[in-house]
């Protein structure tokens, strides 16, 4: 019998205590983190209107009931279907709460992690369920040898997506999950929404751009107020 799903949203202490969020910081995390912030930030962009679907990232994803060390953290991950806005929590997500795995998981490469991500998670994620696993290397390909990776589930095992190349190394590939299209442009991973013809921005791109355009401007009216002698 299913366990019924817990309210979300309420912290369960029994619960975090048998399941307790995981955070082991690596000497590259600072490398990865700004990525990670984009990257979730683009898709939540897209999606994070939507009442069914569920973003995060560096969360404990815990797949076997009773089982606490059974656990994994993509660096981002989406689940969709009815109901998965409540799935909010700072601290975990739970495969059986919710009836399924997440729907897309994507690793971003470094030193220390890039083994792991190409063969462990790899195997891990196919068993779980994952549907579609995508890899980016933000060196462009020192870490997976190519700077983006997409694969999804069939029959138990990935496969990958054909990428369509471009000039000045352009790589990218359409993620049915996500309805998206998965660029590495520019030396960055970016998203392209095919349906509306537009490229997905992020908070912290936009902020960066607001406050560039305010030091600018605060310059001018300086330059301004020196040349009128005030």
């Amino acid at each position: 019998m299913a366990t019924k799903p817990r309210p979300y949203g309420v912290l369960d202490h029994a619960l975090l205590d048998a399941y307790p969020e995981i955070w082991e910081p690596l000497p590259d995390t600072a490398m990865q983190e700004r990525p990670q912030q984009d990257i979730k930030e683009a898709i939540r962009s897209r999606y994070g209107g939507r009442s069914d679907a569920f973003i995060s990232g560096n969360t404990g994803v815990y797949y076997e009931e009773g089982n606490p060390d059974a656990v994994f953290r993509p660096d981002c991950y989406v689940v969709f279907g009815e109901g998965a806005d409540r799935l909010w929590n700072p601290y975990a997500y739970r495969v059986w709460e919710f009836g399924k795995p997440p729907d897309f998981a994507l690793e971003i490469g470094s030193k220390s992690t890039w083994q792991n991500d190409l063969y462990y998670k790899r195997e891990l994620y196919a068993r779980v369920g994952i549907g579609e696993y995508w890899r980016y290397d933000p060196t462009g390909g020192d870490f997976y040898g190519e700077p983006l990776a997409g694969e999804y589930l069939a029959g138990g095992a990935y496969r990958r997506f054909e990428l369509e190349r471009g000039p000045g190394g352009i790589v990218w590939a359409h993620s049915p999950a996500l309805a998206l299209d998965l660029y590495y442009k520019e030396e960055r991973l970016q998203f392209y929404d095919p349906t509306t013809g537009e490229w997905l921005g992020n908070v912290l791109e936009q902020r960066d751009a607001r406050l560039a355009a305010e030091a600018e401007a605060t310059r001018l009216r300086s330059e301004l107020s020196r040349l009128r002698g005030e």
